[in-house]
């Protein structure tokens, strides 16, 4: 086995997974969850103040990210989405679950536009590697058109934005349920690690997927 497969094991491994997620929910679920329960228990803010107060360990999070890596990451430009949509609907509505609703649509959205995608035969993952070869030469994104149409991946592509775009929409009916079904306090707490638990699944579905077909492409060179 390679330097580099062995590499890729261990950065994907449960563990590692585990570990690196463990400081995000820190932020984005503990920390809210006890700055909601001082904050709307202890010094009596209303349900939407405390939930603007609770979100800010979240947003120190996005910054810490962007200015030690100077980008942010999928997950953090829709963390960052999200906080802006909650602070637009907690000044607009007084309904605290609608606010707690709110953030969590936008997933929703991404997932609809994934599927959408699908629908018009461009899956999204497509037409962003696509994207990146705008500096290539006619002849060079010939061959990539060519190739992304050949051997199937196509189709894998296919398949896997369709598994996102089903995951995505269903993190926000999930959250909505919860929103219902249980008090304020244990949704701050318990939405985020479900969402983060629901993209670590997809994540993994995606690398057991790309194995399975790697497997048969090997299968399929040695006959």
């Amino acid at each position: 086995m390679s330097h580099l497969s062995i590499s890729n094991q261990q950065a994907f491994s449960p563990r590692t997974i585990l570990m690196k997620l463990l400081p995000t929910l820190i932020y984005a679920a503990v920390l809210p969850y006890l700055i909601y329960m001082v904050a709307h228990g202890s010094l009596h803010l209303s349900e939407v103040d405390a939930l603007l107060l609770a979100a800010v360990p979240q947003v120190f999070g996005v910054l810490v990210e962007l200015v030690s890596k100077r980008r942010l990451s999928l997950i953090g430009s829709m963390a960052l989405i999200g906080m802006a949509v909650k602070l637009a609907s907690a000044l607009l509505v007084s309904d605290a679950r609608l606010v707690l609703i709110s953030d969590s649509l936008m997933i929703g959205v991404y997932g609809l536009i994934l599927l959408g995608s699908v629908l018009i035969g461009k899956p999204l993952l497509v037409v962003l590697i696509k994207s990146g070869s705008g500096e290539r030469s006619p002849e060079q994104r010939a061959l990539m058109e060519q190739g992304l149409h050949a051997s199937g991946l196509h189709r894998r592509l296919l398949f896997l934005t369709t598994m996102w775009g089903v995951g995505l929409l269903l993190t926000p009916v999930v959250g909505v349920l919860l929103v219902y079904a249980l008090p304020i306090a244990e949704v701050v707490l318990l939405r985020p690690v479900i969402d983060y638990g629901i993209v670590v699944i997809l994540v993994g579905i995606s690398m057991v997927y790309g194995r399975i077909v790697r497997a048969r492409q090997q299968q399929q060179s040695a006959r």
